[in-house]
């Protein structure tokens, strides 16, 4: 069974978001960081007895916003924009790192990038995720229907967004 796996990182304390969509479901995992991602990974492989064909049906779908190289917001507080800057690279290198080493365990052509413009719009109204979600059939597992779980929704995305390839 291919599951696709939409990964959304960032470089703040449980803001690296992952689903996993297989077999009608959707299942949610949001991680401290880029080890625990790593750990999460590795759990994986170690796990399956039949790691080699099992990581075939593996795709992910990474955001990457190292394709895209600006800040999307500006400021005209030279300290605030600073710091935006500075939260942008970040997210730079980890979505980069994180695209990286999938390559590296699972091959190129099971990591698809995108960038934030590929990704799309955000859907940021709860209703409007779980219409959607409904609409491709896909029953969501440890959602739990609030509207501070953004990261959640954009992995979810980004999983769907490969689910053709």
């Amino acid at each position: 069974m291919i599951q696709h796996i939409g990964i959304d990182p960032s470089f703040r304390k449980n803001g690296f978001a992952v689903c996993v969509i297989g077999g009608g479901d959707a299942k949610f995992y949001i991680l401290d960081g880029f080890l625990q991602f790593i750990e999460w990974v590795n759990n994986w492989k170690e796990g399956n007895e039949f790691w080699p064909e099992f990581k075939k049906e593996l795709k992910f779908a990474v955001e990457n916003s190292n394709l895209q190289n600006v800040t999307f917001q500006t400021s005209h507080n030279k300290n605030i924009a600073a710091k935006m800057s500075r939260d942008a690279g970040k997210n730079q290198a980890i979505s980069q790192c994180t695209v990286d080493y999938l390559k590296a365990v699972f091959g190129d052509e099971n990591v698809y990038e995108l960038s934030p413009l590929q990704k799309g719009k955000k859907i940021e109204d709860n209703a409007v995720f779980l219409a959607y979600a409904e609409s491709l059939g896909i029953k969501l597992i440890n959602y739990k229907n609030k509207k501070n779980e953004q990261d959640k929704r954009d992995a979810f995305l980004l999983a769907t967004k490969i689910m053709n390839k």
